[in-house]
């Protein structure tokens, strides 16, 4: 005999067939509604429910974080995002790191000085800025180097052709150029020809040993001091580097005649009476 609870049991469990859970069935239906690029995504990254992908966007938003930064639309920091990454309140603020630069190149503060109000507007970090001077830095070096071996080689190509043309007076053309361009210009003019690279050509020597021999021979034949003008002191030790210089002490010199000529002169200044 069954009891009125059982009766009304039966027809269920003879069906064969339960409920599914109240989860079973969230979970299949609340995906629904959305749209196919999100269904995708739930299914790739494997959200079983709401609570799954309300947890990860808690990870998200936590791993995003006040140390984070938003790239600006419009390009330009804010003042929140400048002090995060440290820029400074001004330009003067940078700390330029100053790269060493070899004797003879000097540092470029010009272009510093007009770089830094660029640097700060763009927001460019300290090291992005010291980057910057030192890329700059390197590219003046390279550029000087390049201007050095280009130098050297012009210097080396006009000395084979004065060798060339002078043959064995060679040294001795060019010590007479060098004293001309002396006694005319001073040390200026010596400075400013060799800065410039104008001392190593070649029709700027041939210029000033022309120059230098025609003085000589222009004070010899008028018998008289004449153009350099020296006091007999001055004179007398001009003739005394001139008696231990090659030209004067060797027959064979090419320029022994001018430089005994040009001893006769200066023995004329030391002793004016006597001439």
């Amino acid at each position: 005999m069954t009891t009125a609870n059982e009766s009304a049991l039966a027809p269920a469990s003879q069906s064969g067939t339960s409920a599914p859970p109240p989860s079973q069935t969230a979970t299949s239906d609340w995906t629904q509604g959305l749209a196919p690029e999100l269904k995708a995504m739930i299914d790739t990254k494997g959200y079983k429910s709401p609570a799954d992908l309300a947890q990860a966007y808690a990870h998200a938003e936590k791993a995003i974080g006040a140390d984070k930064i938003v790239v600006p639309r419009d390009g330009v920091w804010d003042a929140t995002a400048r002090a995060k990454l440290g820029v400074p309140e001004k330009p003067d603020g940078y700390k330029v790191a100053r790269p060493e630069l070899p004797q003879g190149i000097a540092y470029d503060e010009n272009f510093e000085k007009a770089m830094l109000p660029v640097a700060h507007r763009l927001g460019l970090t300290p090291t992005q800025v010291n980057e910057l001077v030192k890329a700059v830095s390197t590219h003046r070096l390279g550029e000087f180097q390049t201007s050095a071996q280009a130098s050297d080689t012009g210097r080396a190509e006009a000395e084979r052709a004065l060798r060339s043309e002078f043959g064995a007076g060679y040294d001795a053309k060019v010590t007479v150029a060098a004293r001309a361009v002396q006694h005319f210009g001073g040390q200026g003019l010596v400075e400013h020809l060799n800065a410039s690279g104008l001392g190593n050509h070649p029709e700027m020597i041939k210029a000033f040993a022309k120059i230098g021999s025609m003085m000589g021979e222009d004070s010899f034949k008028g018998g008289r001091p004449g153009g350099f003008g020296l006091s007999p002191e001055e004179a007398k030790a001009e003739s005394a580097r001139l008696m231990a210089s090659d030209a004067y002490k060797n027959r064979n010199h090419p320029e022994h005649e001018l430089a005994v000529r040009k001893m006769s002169e200066l023995f004329e200044q030391q002793y004016p009476s006597v001439a």
